[in-house]
């Protein structure tokens, strides 16, 4: 008999496991996968050093992940280098915002009535004039929030964006996976245990009382349970509850998440340092047109490596094939550098493709906020009759969305408000 369940070990489970255990609860944490961390995972083997398959940044002055690094020891290095602009072949210096951006969030501002980014953009920006920036919009809210933008919150945007501090970003230097094994060493510390390899089939509750059922007949109970898995896992419905929760799955449908597909192409070296076709001296970030359309380096390390991203809708209808992903990275690679694939291929030391839309505990990447979002956050963050709660990234409302500070801020609230 465990006082408390806690279905997941990613941040926020591990957040609310070791803060519970601290307090001296009965704590069983209970995750699918055959290892910690969820959506951060760190690699190993063949590349010369770890790298992230999964979430890999801090986002400016994140207050509690960083207050977690400081207390592990650990670094947050700084992004340095150059951000440029790829665009029907023309390379520029810069982000994507320019006097048009400036337009939009001008616009942006006066609303008071929140609506999906497409009717906003419909609306005050028509026209053959202004097609330019409703494809960088579309890019932008697709690749850094992994937003349909025909279902995105405007208001919701408008309030991460001029949040989004892009003059500090933080890679940490041991990766995010240190941050996941201190956490859980603290939870064991604390006389917490923790489950792998036992995907959750069944939840099944009443008042002060809960039964939770793996996939290979196991059974854990406990007086309460926290739900930590991905939102993506509560839309495709694969844990069942007993007795049902119908206001709980219309909610789940009514919140938006993402898809991402990630790309790490580790070289033999920095070619685009000195590469005279297209020159990309200091690179941290390129922003372009091409069907992978984000690139970073690891900059201030000076590893070769080059991580695509491609998130949003588009995701979930790719060619998921690992052949068919290396084949669009390397054409989207080919158009940025002005090399032929056998060029570009020959430079590549190795290679890994993180396709979460296909990874059957996850089922995308990470949420973002849509028109009715707040709703539905209003009835799935309250416990039910105090046995049952909700927590993870996909339950914070605020500028960090889908982040794992969201995933620890969302934990950390939840272990503070269980009775």
């Amino acid at each position: 008999m465990s006082n408390i369940v806690i279905i997941g070990c990613g941040a926020s489970g591990l957040m609310s496991a070791r803060m519970l255990a601290e307090k001296n609860h009965k704590v069983t944490v209970i995750e699918a996968r055959d290892r910690i961390g969820g959506r951060i995972q760190e690699l190993n083997g063949k590349f010369s050093r770890p790298v992230e398959a999964g979430a890999e940044f801090i986002h400016g002055s994140q207050s509690l992940t960083l207050g977690l690094l400081h207390e592990a020891k650990g670094e947050a290095m700084q992004l340095n280098g150059k951000h440029y602009t790829l665009s029907k072949g023309e390379l520029e210096r810069g982000d994507l915002m320019d006097d048009q951006w400036d337009e939009l969030t001008q616009a942006l501002n006066t609303l008071t009535t929140d609506t999906d980014m497409a009717s906003f953009l419909d609306k005050h920006f028509k026209g053959a004039t202004y097609q330019d920036l409703r494809n960088r919009v579309q890019r932008f809210a697709e690749g850094f929030d992994t937003a349909d933008i025909r279902r995105v919150s405007a208001l919701a945007l408008r309030e991460e964006w001029s949040e989004t501090d892009e003059d500090h970003q933080y890679h940490i230097r041991d990766g995010y996976s240190s941050l996941m094994q201190y956490l859980a060493a603290k939870v064991k510390d604390a006389g917490g245990t923790i489950m792998l390899s036992s995907p959750v089939r069944e939840i099944a509750w009443r008042k002060g009382y809960v039964k939770v059922t793996t996939d290979a007949g196991g059974c854990i109970e406990g007086e309460k349970v926290i739900v930590t898995v991905p939102l993506g896992v509560l839309q495709k419905g694969t844990i069942h509850f007993t007795p049902d929760l119908p206001q709980h799955r219309t909610a789940f449908q009514a919140m938006g998440f993402g898809g991402v597909i990630k790309f790490l192409f580790e070289f033999n070296e920095p070619f685009w340092e000195d590469h005279a076709s297209r020159n990309l001296k200091n690179l941290a970030f390129l922003f372009s047109d091409a069907d992978i359309p984000t690139w970073w380096t690891q900059l201030p390390d000076k590893t070769p490596l080059l991580t695509g991203w491609f998130g949003g809708p588009r995701t979930f209808n790719a060619h998921h094939r690992t052949g068919d992903l290396f084949a669009q990275a390397i054409a989207s690679l080919q158009y940025i550098f002005k090399l032929t694939p056998a060029e570009i291929e020959s430079r590549i030391r190795h290679w890994h493709i993180a396709d979460w839309t296909q990874d059957p505990y996850t089922h995308g990447a990470y949420g973002y906020t849509t028109v009715e979002t707040t709703d539905a956050l209003a009835l799935v963050t309250k416990p039910v009759q105090d046995t049952l709660y909700f927590a993870g990234e996909a339950m914070y409302e605020g500028p960090s969305m889908g982040t794992v500070e969201a995933a620890l801020t969302s934990g950390k609230e939840t272990a503070e408000n269980m009775n």
